[in-house]
């Protein structure tokens, strides 16, 4: 267990010796993006949200 310790220590000593930042140790998982593309049914314009619809933001004005 001692040496698993060392070297994680090790690995976030380099980073902090080479300005990169503690918390990008690799043991983070990135975070998933809640984006989801999506496509009109009015104007078939391609859109990236996060909401439930199906149409953009101009077609909904004009609903």
């Amino acid at each position: 267990m001692a040496k698993q310790d060392d070297a994680m220590d090790a690995m976030i000593q380099g980073q902090v010796n080479s300005r990169g930042c503690t918390c990008m140790t690799g043991v983070l998982k990135p975070a998933q993006s809640t984006l989801k593309t999506v496509v009109c049914k009015d104007c078939g314009k391609k859109f990236k949200t996060n909401m439930d619809t199906e149409y953009c933001v101009k077609c909904r004005k004009n609903h």
